[in-house]
C-alpha cells in the first residue's frame, strides 16, 4: 500500500526529539525520505538510523550550516519537497524587565532567524521544481501572550506573520506555507521547564505529527495558512 508521502523528500529541523522526531518518524512511515536536522549529533543519528533517513548535524541559526544542510540534501536526494521548521527554544517564564538579553538573542535566532534562513535557501528550488510545502511550527503563544513569556511569544507572533507572507507569495508558484500552532505539548523540553505538570493533560508529539502530515498532503488547490491545535478541556479518556 502506497504511503501518503511516497517519493517526497523532507527536511525536518529539531528532529532529534519531541515534535520534530514524531514528525520525522510519521513522514518516514508514509514513504518520505527524511533529512533529520538537529544540533545534537547523537539525537540526529539515532532518529535517522531508526527511520532510514539522513542525519544532518546543524545549527539552523547559522547561515553557513544551513547552506551545508541543503548541499547534503541535494547530494543525497537531488530534490526537496517539504521543509518543516520545527527547531525552537522555549525561553524561561520571566518578567520583561528581568529578561536576559542573551536569552532574547538566542530565542530570536532559533525561532525566527533560522526559519527565515532555511526558507530563503529553499524558495527558488521549490519554484524551479513546481512547488512544495513549508510548515512552520509556531504556538498558541503566538496568538495570545502571557505576562511572563514576552520573548517566546514575540518570536512565535513573528513566525506566524512570516508564514502569512509566505503563504500569499507562494500561491502563484504552488508553494504552500502553513503555521502550526499547538497548545502545550508533552516533550522533554517542556517537562524541564514545567516539572510539576501532568503530561497526560496536554497534547502529545504524535498529535502534532498527525497534523503535520495532514498539512503536507493537502492538494495544491487548498490554502491552509494556519492550523491551531489544543486539547479539549472537557475530554476524558
Amino acid at each position: 500500500m502506497a504511503g501518503k508521502l511516497d517519493g517526497k523528500v523532507a527536511v525536518v529541523t529539531g528532529a532529534g526529539a519531541g515534535i520534530g522526531e514524531a514528525i520525522a518518524r510519521l513522514y518516514a512511515e508514509e514513504g518520505c525520505r527524511v533529512v533529520v536536522a538537529d544540533r545534537q549529533r547523537n539525537a540526529a543519528e539515532r532518529v535517522a538510523q531508526d527511520i532510514g533517513g539522513l542525519a544532518a548535524v546543524t545549527d539552523v541559526a547559522d547561515e553557513a550550516q544551513v547552506a551545508a544542510l541543503f548541499k547534503s540534501c541535494d547530494e543525497a536526494h537531488g530534490r526537496l519537497d517539504i521543509l518543516v521548521n520545527n527547531a525552537g527554544v522555549p525561553g524561561p517564564t520571566v518578567s520583561v524587565e528581568n529578561e536576559d538579553m542573551a536569552v532574547w538573542d538566542e530565542t530570536m535566532a532559533v525561532n525566527v532567524r533560522a526559519p527565515f534562513l532555511l526558507t530563503r535557501r529553499l524558495w527558488d528550488h521549490m519554484v524551479e521544481r513546481g512547488g512544495g510545502c513549508i510548515l512552520n511550527v509556531a504556538s498558541v503563544s503566538g496568538k495570545r501572550a502571557g505576562a511572563g513569556n514576552a520573548t517566546y511569544s514575540a518570536s512565535k507572533y513573528a513566525i506566524i506573520g512570516f508564514t502569512e507572507s509566505l503563504s500569499k507569495a507562494g500561491r502563484e508558484v504552488n508553494i504552500r506555507a502553513c503555521a502550526v500552532c499547538p497548545g502545550p505539548v508533552a516533550t522533554v523540553m517542556r517537562a524541564g521547564n514545567n516539572p510539576t505538570e501532568d503530561p497526560t493533560g496536554i497534547l502529545t508529539p504524535n498529535d502534532i505529527a498527525e497534523l503535520a502530515l495532514f498539512v503536507a498532503t493537502r492538494p495544491a488547490r487548498v490554502v491552509l495558512q494556519e492550523a491551531v491545535m489544543e486539547l479539549n478541556p472537557s475530554w476524558s479518556g
